[in-house]
């Protein structure tokens, strides 16, 4: 499998040209994963355009100090890969390091789907580490 927009996503977003990294997406990208502070439903499904808003968020929050992917794996039908993550949070100093599992669904170079498995426990108590106190 051609690995090059995958690459080129981590790239991107590890860049801060968000723009550039979605552009490697279909229009009708899906993007699954648990997100701990959605107040509706954590596991449903977002769009291109949700993807775009939550990584913008993230990055008003963060700065990106390490984002790689492993080695992918394909299996003819998705390209596996544990990427590595290490995260500034801009207001506290405090660091986030922790690994994704990445399952990617590419076709004709342009990127349909990304499932996100996560840490949920050790993202859960950094996300409330690093909560503003109500005083």
């Amino acid at each position: 499998m051609d690995t090059a927009a995958l690459l080129a996503f981590y790239r991107c977003y590890r860049e801060r040209r968000l723009a550039e990294a979605v552009a490697l997406f279909s229009d009708d990208f899906q993007f699954k994963t648990h997100l701990p502070n959605d107040p509706v439903d954590p596991t449903r499904p977002r769009s291109r355009a949700e993807f775009t808003l939550i990584c913008h968020k993230f990055l008003e929050a963060y700065d990106i100090v390490v984002f790689e992917p492993g080695e992918f794996v394909y299996d003819g039908e998705f390209a596996y890969t544990q990427a590595q993550g290490v995260f500034h949070h801009k207001q506290t100093g405090k660091v986030l390091e922790t690994t994704f599992q990445h399952r990617w669904r590419v076709a004709n170079g342009r990127v349909l789907e990304l499932v996100q498995e996560l840490r949920l426990g050790e993202i859960q108590a950094f996300l409330d580490s690093v909560k503003p106190s109500s005083a």
